[in-house]
């Protein structure tokens, strides 16, 4: 566990610092899971963990500190009265993040929980002993399950999520996971302040069939009597319930966290519904029914619960699902490699058997790219490369991925066991900081020519590319600057935002929205080289006063800081410097 938290605030601090460094781009990918040393100064930072208002310290936090200029990263914990001190430190921008739990793993500076820092700026042999990181407490949520009797309920599955900014749009991200204990109750903590939804789920199906009038009646009399002709078996199921106690998402209540902020109470009543049968048959193309690889029936729609059934056809194509609870769902087939295959239909169930369902396969599309380099810089091998191919929608063919190959001699390659979805093509050349990726960007992705670069595309059976390319260049884009006040006194506790003029561009986890922190004497760098430089364009810049979580990605948060945007144009190898004046 104390690991787990160690590194997953170096990578919160590795985020926050978005690759400002470019020294950090020459080196090979290195693993972060440890203390990486830098090079080694006379220099020392330190300074304090505190609660969230200061009135007392955080003992024993571990403390992280990472260099955003040459890679340094260091690990030590706070005190007993909570401080804190690196020595042998360089000249660099330095990033400072702390972790304990119940508290919530904090950066300086950040005026939030899991915000943006401010770097600290440290000269070469200068000693810096007044760091404040102050961590707010973690909120939580607490709750009673109890069944359809009203009585406890034992092991029943409680998703949480939370609301968050995803493609553009509010969309429920997966918060955490819990399972009530024998007196019904569920606990969560360590959240950040945020929107959250709780649902609950028991998968212990119950055999029940409706008795007769005549076995009511001799229940009744203490008897027995045998039903006059067999009757059809049903199954109860508990259902998807979210809080406060609906079994439909949109009529579920969002629980609104401050930080620290316990909320007791959050209680609610499984429900039990009738479940049905699911049969039909899968054929080829020719109508003739063919068996296949899996079948899958999922939760169709935004769910945080998705339920999930699988089940194999029979030779003769036949197949069926037993127990299924009412809903909608998307049915999907997957044919038997190597011939991939796919079909897929939706299917809505009440608690009535479903007979009748036909799926035909068709083949799933593959289409043939090619890989370019362009620059001064000697061409790197062609053979041997992945180019990345990202699914940005739901693949309704259920969990295969497409195939990408590597490239050949000449950069061709394959992309095939495509289902149908909206894709990316394209991304840094490998993954972190490694000399490819810090020498070749993506300049353009070019499909049936037309420029998709950054931009999904659709792909079916009715549209598959015909001719893909997909071109790196070794030239980057600088974009960097310096916030002050009209005095010229530096600002570093603002946030500092890029983004594109095109609203093409405002899609969750887009390279051309970045968003940074400047350091204590007011300087950002947002774009240099390494995997996340701005590709040419037009953009434009600003500066809030705080951002919320992705809240970057959001078009009406974007539209709304437009007017108050600085336009910059970066062309191609372009170093821009901006500065920006707080009024």
């Amino acid at each position: 566990m104390t690991r787990r938290f160690i590194l997953g605030l170096v990578v919160a601090l590795a985020s926050c610092a978005i690759w400002i460094g470019a020294p950090i781009a020459a080196q090979q990918a290195r693993d972060t899971s440890k203390p990486v040393p830098g090079p080694v100064g006379n220099g020392a930072l330190g300074g304090t963990v505190t609660n969230d208002d200061g009135s007392r310290p955080v003992r024993f936090a571990y403390v992280v500190l990472l260099g955003t200029g040459k890679g340094t990263i260091n690990v030590t914990s706070s005190d007993s009265d909570g401080k804190f001190m690196f020595t042998g430190l360089a000249a660099d921008r330095y990033t400072v993040g702390a972790s304990k739990p119940p508290y919530l793993g904090t950066i300086a500076g950040a005026r939030r929980a899991a915000r943006p820092g401010t770097p600290v700026v440290l000269a070469d042999g200068q000693k810096i002993a007044n760091v404040a990181i102050r961590m707010p407490l973690g909120a939580a949520i607490t709750g009673v399950i109890t069944d359809e009797k009203g009585q406890p309920g034992s092991n029943v599955s409680i998703t949480l999520q939370q609301w968050r900014m995803q493609n553009g749009e509010r969309a429920l991200v997966s918060a955490g996971f819990a399972a009530t204990d024998d007196r019904g109750r569920y606990r969560f903590h360590g959240l950040v302040p945020g929107e959250y939804v709780v649902a609950g789920s028991k998968s212990n199906p119950v055999a029940a069939r409706t008795l007769t009038t005549a076995e009511v009646d001799a229940a009744m009399r203490g008897g027995a009597v045998a039903p006059a002709a067999p009757l059809a078996q049903s199954t109860l199921r508990f259902a998807e319930v979210f809080y406060p106690g609906t079994t439909r998402m949109t009529e579920a209540v969002s629980i609104a966290l401050a930080a620290g902020e316990e909320r007791p109470n959050i209680d609610f009543k499984l429900e039990m519904v009738q479940t049905a049968k699911v049969e039909g048959v899968v054929a080829g193309g020719d109508g003739q029914p063919v068996m296949t690889g899996a079948l899958a029936l999922r939760t169709a729609g935004p769910s945080p619960m998705r339920q999930s059934f699988s089940v194999r056809s029979m030779p003769d194509g036949r197949f069926t699902f037993s127990g299924i609870p009412p809903g909608t769902y998307t049915l999907t087939a997957v044919g038997i490699p190597p011939a991939y295959q796919f079909a897929s239909t939706i299917v809505d169930v009440a608690g009535v058997d479903v007979f009748g369902v036909q799926l035909t396969m068709q083949p799933a599309p593959s289409f043939s790219a090619q890989l370019v380099f362009k620059g001064a810089a000697a061409l790197p091998t062609l053979a041997g490369r992945r180019i990345a191919f990202r699914n940005v929608t739901p693949a309704l063919a259920g969990p295969q991925l497409p195939n990408v190959t590597a490239t050949n001699q000449t950069g061709g390659f394959t992309v095939s066991n495509v289902f149908p979805g909206r894709y990316v093509i394209g991304g840094p050349l490998g993954f972190g900081p490694n000399t490819d990726s810090m020498t070749w960007a993506l300049e353009s992705v070019i499909v049936d020519g037309k420029d998709v670069t950054d931009l999904p595309i659709e792909i079916n059976g009715d549209s598959i590319p015909k001719d893909v390319v997909v071109t790196y260049s070794d030239r980057f884009q600088e974009l960097s600057g310096r916030l002050a006040r009209s005095t010229g006194a530096p600002v570093s506790e603002h946030t500092i935002i890029v983004f594109p003029e095109d609203k093409a561009y405002w899609v969750s986890g887009s390279r051309r929205i970045l968003v940074t922190r400047p350091g204590t004497d007011g300087r950002f760098t947002l774009s240099g080289a390494g995997p996340t430089t701005l590709p040419p364009g037009k953009y434009l810049l600003a500066t809030v006063t705080d951002i919320d979580r992705d809240e970057q990605f959001d078009p009406a948060f974007l539209a709304a800081i437009v007017p108050a945007a600085v336009p910059i144009t970066l062309l191609p190898g372009d170093k821009k410097v901006q500065d920006l004046v707080v009024k």
